[in-house]
């Protein structure tokens, strides 16, 4: 589903914010449909002068305030090479309208989502988790939720451990387990590594998708490395790994299969670039590892 079509389900869906206007604010009704009209057309700047001018004649437009946020989103440069203080302010902008969809309706997914997806492009990942969590309050079956929170289960429990081994000096190959390091890392990560891999698991039941495959085997490779002592439970991980891996590989040539970034308005982030061909749990050159 495209993001055109998205938008236009979710103002579908909140049309009786849109047509109690009308007879009431005839000019907000006016300038709500010249801001959607021009952000349709992808000339945000425009569409950002009618919306302003529709929230402003109807504070309660919950439409309003939505396409406000993205229009903002739309004009916000993640690498920003010339007046960054007005580029700034578009994303403040963007938050803020945001959270003035939640004001008027709190369990609004897509202003949760946006915000949780905003935040972690901020390097924010506890105001993120915040907010994706929330989503799964309203709705515990939301697949990017459950993608997006997983993920950032993953990052931090990869990043922890990361750094440890760096300061260990161990080599890419060698395992953590038999080292007296490995229980400290495990009580930090393991819940958050369990947590991860059961929002997967959600996510598989939902929809097939090589993304979540593909971050599942690399859950399994960070608790393979944090079974501290036990030679069974490493292998039986790694083993768990490889198979995932495999897995996402057919997945990516299923014509059936779910893409992260197809369904949702904005694009979570995709998993780290695969091993190279020939490694374990790499994809061969046909798609698939054998």
């Amino acid at each position: 589903m495209t993001r055109r079509w998205q938008l236009l389900c979710f103002t579908l869906a909140l049309s009786l914010d849109v047509a109690h206007l009308s007879g009431q604010n005839l000019n907000g009704d006016s300038e709500l449909t010249l801001g959607i009209t021009a952000y349709e057309k992808a000339t945000y700047t425009d569409a950002i002068d009618h919306l302003e001018r529709a929230v402003t004649l109807d504070p309660k437009s919950l439409v309003g305030h939505f396409y406000l946020a993205e229009a903002y989103q739309n004009t916000y440069s993640e690498e920003c090479d010339w007046d960054c203080e007005t580029n700034e302010h578009r994303r403040v902008r963007a938050i803020e309208e945001y959270n003035k969809v939640l004001e008027l309706d709190p369990s609004n997914t897509e202003a949760l989502k946006a915000l949780g997806w905003r935040y972690y492009r901020d390097a924010k990942s506890k105001e993120a988790e915040n907010y994706y969590q929330k989503t799964l309050d309203v709705d515990p079956n939301d697949f990017e939720a459950l993608y997006s929170l997983a993920v950032i289960h993953w990052q931090r429990s990869y990043t922890l451990r990361a750094e440890k081994r760096a300061k260990l000096r161990l080599g890419r190959k060698k395992p953590l387990i038999n080292l007296s390091s490995c229980t400290e890392i495990r009580i930090e990560n393991l819940a958050r590594i369990q947590e991860g891999m059961s929002l997967l698991t959600r996510a598989t039941g939902i929809a097939q998708s090589y993304e979540v495959e593909e971050y599942m085997s690399l859950l399994y490779r960070e608790r393979a490395d944090i079974q501290c002592g036990d030679q069974s439970a490493y292998d039986q991980d790694v083993n768990a790994a490889v198979m995932w891996a495999h897995r996402a590989c057919d997945t990516r040539h299923n014509p059936n299969r779910v893409t992260i970034g197809c369904i949702s308005l904005r694009c979570p982030p995709p998993p780290p670039p695969p091993p190279a061909p020939g490694q374990s749990g790499a994809c061969s050159d046909s798609g698939a590892s054998r």
